[in-house]
């Protein structure tokens, strides 16, 4: 007990004393570069499954009792760069700054130590560094649509995610090779990021549900990929991709397949084997009226999607 009324004294010491010297300071992060959903009540705090949550509307209360506080959402707000405040919150466990306009992501991340959630989807981001990969304990990381042209290495070292989304990356990005050791991965989604290959070590990813490499320039699929049974979403769309394998009867457990935008030209027999397949897109590529009327009816409980307007 003691313990901690040193540690809140201490804490109510810095907001108090640290506060106001953000508060003198030029706050240009504020400045609106971000369109802002006006919808939304100024007074609004948006929930955190993790607990209490500070916001934009609720900040300046916030600051008298940091300590409590494990969720941080700045969604929408824009920000053109994070908050100074967000680090006097010691215990945060889940941050959002997406659909902002933030350009980068300052050290006092590495300081962020339960820090489980990070959102920063649709940003200015040119860079992951280890800013972020120092954050151990992280399990979720969405960095979509920031036009990244640089991913650490370092990323590899982040063996505690279990989700990773990637999208939309600067043409010149590559995805390093580190990325395939992060095999605690349950949900994978590497969309529009230059991605020529997956690797047959996929076969390590003995968690892994979820799954999206669309829009990359993937001309095949390792057999690997097809003995992990626990995929449920696998999403292969607007590749380079011929032939489907037939080792594809092995994803029991596959609910969406998504094969849309690439020269295939049939599905092989065995995907009658994927009794609890619901969606099936398979529009823009080079199967014929033939192969589309076959796979459908290899396929009495799915749907089909063939054209764009079809698509689930």
């Amino acid at each position: 007990m003691e313990k901690l009324m040193r540690s809140s004294a201490y804490y109510y010491f810095l907001v108090c004393f640290s506060f106001p010297v953000f508060a003198q300071k030029d706050h240009s992060y504020l400045k609106q570069n971000s369109a802002i959903d006006n919808s939304i009540p100024k007074n609004f705090v948006p929930p955190s499954k993790y607990g209490p949550c500070v916001s934009m509307a609720n900040l300046k209360e916030a600051l008298k009792n940091p300590l409590i506080y494990v969720g941080a959402n700045f969604y929408n707000c824009g920000l053109n760069s994070v908050p100074p405040e967000i680090f006097l919150f010691p215990n945060l466990m889940e941050i959002d700054l997406s659909h902002n306009s933030i350009t980068s992501l300052p050290d006092q991340f590495k300081n962020v130590k339960n820090l489980i959630e990070l959102h920063l989807a649709n940003n200015l981001l040119t860079e992951l560094g280890t800013e972020i990969t120092s954050c151990k304990k992280l399990e979720v990381l969405y960095i979509q649509n920031n036009s990244l042209k640089i991913i650490s290495p370092e990323i590899g070292k982040m063996t505690s995610l279990k989700k990773l989304w990637i999208e939309n990356t600067d043409k010149k990005c590559r995805v390093p090779a580190e990325v395939w050791k992060l095999t605690n991965l349950r949900e994978l989604h590497l969309i529009d990021v230059n991605l020529d290959e997956v690797p047959s070590k996929i076969s390590s990813f003995h968690q892994l549900y979820d799954v999206c490499f669309a829009r990359n320039n993937i001309s095949s699929i390792p057999d690997e990929l097809f003995q992990l049974n626990k995929i449920t979403y696998l999403n292969l769309g607007y590749n380079k991709i011929k032939n489907v394998s037939p080792l594809l009867k092995n994803l029991v457990n596959l609910d969406y397949l998504g094969i849309y935008g690439n020269p295939i030209q049939e599905i092989p027999g065995e995907i009658e084997k994927l009794k609890k397949l619901s969606f099936l897109s398979c529009w823009n590529t080079n199967m014929n009226e033939v192969e589309i009327e076959n796979a459908v009816k290899l396929l009495p409980g799915t749907k089909v999607h063939f054209t764009p307007d079809s698509i689930h």
